[in-house]
């Protein structure tokens, strides 16, 4: 997903955290887990996992990630 790197590749912290916490599997739902999750850590910077859950609701996730997801985003948000 390029849109959201930095110049050069480098990643931001929410796509740096999907990779550290394998939040992604076959890659299906990564591009809107990833822009999902940073509109939500711009609106609200310290979600609760439940709110995460929540906010990535709409976004179908075939390889049932959810967990390492909800762990991503709130590393990322710590980031």
């Amino acid at each position: 997903l390029e849109g959201p790197a930095r110049a050069h590749g480098t990643m931001v912290p929410m796509q740096a955290a999907l990779r550290a916490h394998p939040g992604v599997q076959c890659r299906f739902c990564t591009p809107g887990m990833v822009l999902s999750a940073i509109d939500l850590l711009r609106r609200q910077p310290h979600p609760s996992a439940e709110r995460i859950r929540a906010e990535l609701d709409g976004n179908l996730c075939r390889c049932t990630g959810y967990h390492n997801i909800v762990k991503a985003v709130q590393a990322a948000a710590k980031a």
